[in-house]
């Protein structure tokens, strides 16, 4: 059994209000350290990841300085990545190929140079630059993004005299903020559709939230529960706070199931999502169909054994038992009854 742990170490990160933290440039880590350059339009020179101000149409050249603090070649990859929201509600630098919004305008890789690899000798130090080009057309909010930097060929830890193998994976964000106005845009969240799902293979009901707006949501509170077709009792709930969102960005909120089989039926979700500024209630009615939730109790692991059916098997066989024997009895007692006569 392999076992993987990975450890996601954020050291110049995104700040911007959304639970990470601006640290120092040249933070240790096993070998390898990175740099954000900061440039004259920078908005705010005392971040140290990119908040830029840029005109429409125009294009700027950034870069990173990366350096080996160890004497043994490395190579490192960076990739430019859009700014996601992850099933946990945190903003997530790490996914390259994620599938784009469909309310997002402007996707920041695709206004940045490609992804580069960067081969660094012992000690070796090198700056890396990639160039944004801005759409023509102006626009008010935020694009988000990040660099997402790790070492490429990382090697496993294997633990000796056990079955476990740790996979320790460390890796760099420093994010890339990009505005064209002061004019300020307010999230917008929208609930677009609801099904049955695995979490962690934990069976589960996932809300679709989509923030339609170039704005980040930050300290979001979302309240949610289900409750069967036309009726008030409350089946599962769950409640999550200090969630972020990123601009223009979907997530699939999960809703426990307790650890107990989907049931195919039709139910209703009560959901209600606030940000301390605005706050939105959603309710839709949606269905678990037979096939599904065969396929996802299946799939799932450590579910909790329904013994309904079970306990009526049991009772109607003790009950044909007992029906049986007092038949008997009766028989008995009623042969007994002839022979004295």
């Amino acid at each position: 059994m392999k076992k993987r742990l990975s450890i996601l170490l954020i050291v110049l990160s995104i700040g911007l209000g959304i639970g990470l933290k601006n640290e120092t440039a040249f933070a240790a880590t096993i070998n390898y350290s990175v740099k954000a350059n900061i440039p004259e339009n920078q908005i705010n020179k005392n971040l140290t990841y990119f908040d830029l101000r840029i005109n429409p149409g125009s294009q700027q050249t950034i870069s990173l300085t990366v350096q080996n603090t160890s004497t043994e070649e490395i190579e490192l990859m960076i990739e430019p990545n859009t700014a996601i929201t992850n099933q946990n509600g945190v903003i997530d630098y790490s996914k390259q190929e994620h599938e784009k919004d469909n309310s997002l305008p402007y996707a920041f890789s695709d206004l940045i140079s490609p992804k580069q690899k960067v081969l660094l000798k012992g000690n070796e130090k090198k700056e890396v630059s990639f160039t944004i080009q801005m759409p023509e057309e102006s626009f008010d909010g935020i694009i988000l993004g990040g660099f997402y930097i790790y070492k490429i060929n990382q090697t496993d830890e294997t633990k000796e005299n056990s079955m476990t193998q740790l996979k320790n994976e460390f890796s760099y964000v420093i994010g890339v903020k990009l505005t064209e106005t002061d004019i300020s845009v307010q999230p917008d969240l929208k609930l677009n559709y609801v099904q049955a799902g695995l979490n962690n293979y934990r069976t589960v009901v996932t809300a679709n939230l989509q923030n339609t707006k170039a704005a980040i949501v930050n300290n979001l509170e979302v309240n949610a529960r289900i409750t069967k077709e036309g009726q008030k009792e409350t089946l599962h709930e769950t409640a999550k706070s200090k969630l972020s969102m990123a601009p223009n960005s979907n997530f699939d909120f999960p809703i426990s199931w307790d650890n107990t089989r989907l049931e195919p039926g039709k139910y209703h979700l009560y959901l209600t999502a606030a940000d301390g500024n605005q706050t939105w209630e959603f309710d839709k009615m949606f269905e678990i169909n037979r096939e599904d939730a065969k396929k996802l109790n299946k799939e799932a692991v450590e579910l909790e054994k329904d013994y309904t059916l079970l306990f009526i098997g049991l009772a109607g066989i003790i009950l044909a038992l007992i029906l049986i024997i007092f038949i008997l009895l009766i028989k008995k007692k009623r042969g007994g009854s002839n022979e004295n006569h």
